[in-house]
């Protein structure tokens, strides 16, 4: 057991590799691998703080680890030789380069020093002011706490608190290469009706809009009072609904995000908000609560409440026309209310495939029927939008898949083409205004991904980055399906089939044996 306490940190020594570091809160230790096991040693120091980083230095003795007060403490073996103050606050991340090392801390600040930290060379500000013009973004914030540093061509990478990765070159100018939301989930996502962008909201508490153009940068975002799970654009583009985890919603102003009305009528996290089409009059507030209330946005009055779901809600619709909403709900109920006074209705499901619907995100009904999993719960489904055509229908689901149908997918276990990038469930996905482009989000890896939908028959032959089922062809039948494939695995086999380490040698129960002396 290496300590009570967290462990932040792991380290092999790079001259060693039977030896290693570890430290933590209060925790400085340093391994050796003896027989099948490792025995440690603690650093001789009465350690008042928490040890956040460490690396090995020039010699395999040398070690040097960074503080939560902003210290860098260097190591002989297990002793302390000397502390240098490093940075304001605490030493989150450390490199050993060739002649020196480079540090990063809460304060913001990217540090290069000499090999025996003697002397700090250079200082780097991570502020928006800093930012070269080739940025693909904009900062959070001024100084964000820097949590990873790395070195490669030249080039120090660095890695935020805010879910910013930056490259800092030597002689100054610092680059945004990528960005994303970072604490909690993402699963709130809705793309513009008539422009290539799209709009986010998390837990961290961020609304973020989104170029979908193939510069793919951050264009604005905005902090909130809490964090957000659903928002949606108004049919003219013009206003965005957001709603937040307090039970409450606010609609901002889709250029400038700022407020232009808020509400609070539910104590529970608002799962799905959704504009009425044509002039957007009404907007429907789905909440974990089992209610959906309907505003009118011109008068900013609640004008109906619909009742009578037994679970909470997780998809909303509304009909062409604006005189209906089709309801999901966690407990695998499809409802139907009229719109505005909510008034709950009973509509056969041959009825339903003859309604013209506005958008279509539900999971359940006979249009949908093949979306369901073999293995699992319908409700492992989280997400699904149709193209506006009607022809194909995109789903996420807990497993990390995102996967496209032939609408509608009636009868069960429809075929389909199965496509793999998130690390984590896919929360959230929308077609672009124009279907030429399918908006996946997920939710742990707070991830945002862009896909490139190809109509059939004008596909390119290049090599595709995901896990991409194979073409149609007459060979596989068509419309390939992973669902044959899926039930023929044996998972428990093909877990168990890969060696966890090369084998040598005879397997003792097929060794020749000498026989015993009473055999003989």
């Amino acid at each position: 057991r290496g300590s009570k306490d967290k462990i932040f940190v792991v380290k092999i020594n790079p001259y060693m590799p039977d030896k290693l570091i570890t430290v933590g809160i209060k925790h400085m230790k340093f391994w050796r691998r003896a027989g099948g096991g490792l025995i440690g040693r603690k650093g001789c120091i009465g350690l008042a703080g928490m040890q956040m980083c460490a690396v090995y230095g020039w010699t395999e003795e040398m070690a040097f680890s960074g503080t939560s007060t902003g210290d860098v403490c260097i190591w002989r073996d297990v002793f302390l030789i000397k502390t240098v103050k490093a940075h304001d606050g605490p030493v989150f991340s450390m490199h050993a380069l060739e002649k020196g090392f480079v540090t990063g801390g809460k304060d913001g600040v990217v540090a290069l020093w000499d090999d025996t930290f003697e002397r700090c060379l250079k200082t780097y500000a991570i502020k928006r002011a800093a930012l070269a013009p080739g940025s693909k973004g904009l900062l959070l914030e001024d100084n964000p706490s820097i949590r990873a540093i790395s070195l490669g061509h030249g080039h120090i990478l660095v890695g935020t608190k805010n879910g910013e990765i930056l490259e800092v070159d030597k002689s100054g100018p610092i680059t945004l290469l990528v960005q994303g939301h970072m604490e909690g989930e993402v699963w709130g996502l809705a793309t513009h009706p008539h422009l290539p962008i799209c709009a986010t909201v998390s837990d961290d508490k961020t609304l973020r809009i989104w170029d979908l153009s193939p510069s793919h940068c951050m264009l604005a975002v905005r902090k909130l009072k809490k964090g957000g799970r659903c928002c949606c654009f108004s049919p003219d583009g013009k206003a965005l609904a957001v709603g937040l985890n307090d039970g409450s919603f606010l609609i901002v102003n889709a250029d400038t995000l700022e407020d232009l009305v808020s509400f609070q009528h539910r104590k529970d996290v608002i799962s799905e908000i959704r504009f009425s089409p044509g002039a957007g009059k009404y907007l429907a507030v789905a909440s974990c609560d089992n209610f959906v209330d309907i505003y009118n946005v011109m008068s900013s009055k609640r004008v109906g409440i619909c009742k009578g779901a037994s679970s909470y809600i997780t998809h909303m619709d509304w009909d062409i026309r604006g005189k209906l909403l089709q309801v999901n709900t966690g407990a695998k109920e499809q409802l139907f209310f009229e719109a505005p006074r909510g008034k709950k209705q009973t509509i056969p499901s041959l009825e339903v495939e003859k309604i013209g619907w506005a958008s279509w995100t539900s999971v359940l009904g006979s249009c949908c029927e093949g979306i369901w999993p073999i293995i699992g719960e319908v409700t492992d489904v989280t997400a699904s939008c149709l193209t506006s055509d009607s022809k194909v229908l995109a789903t996420g689901d807990d497993f990390g898949f995102v996967k496209l149908f032939r609408y509608p997918a009636k009868g069960k276990f429809g075929k389909f083409k199965r496509y793999v990038a998130h690390s984590t469930h896919v929360t959230n996905v929308r077609w672009t205004y124009d279907d030429s482009l399918l908006v996946t989000v997920g939710g742990a890896d707070t991830s945002l991904m862009l896909w490139t939908y190809e109509m059939e028959g004008h596909r390119d032959s290049r090599q595709c980055d995901s896990e991409e089922s194979d073409l149609d062809s007459e060979e596989d039948g068509g419309y390939d399906s992973d669902v044959t494939r899926e039930n023929e695995i044996n998972y428990t086999i093909k877990a168990l089939s890969t060696n966890i380490r090369p084998m040598f040698g005879i397997k003792p129960h097929l060794q020749q044996k000498e026989p015993t002396l009473d055999e003989r």
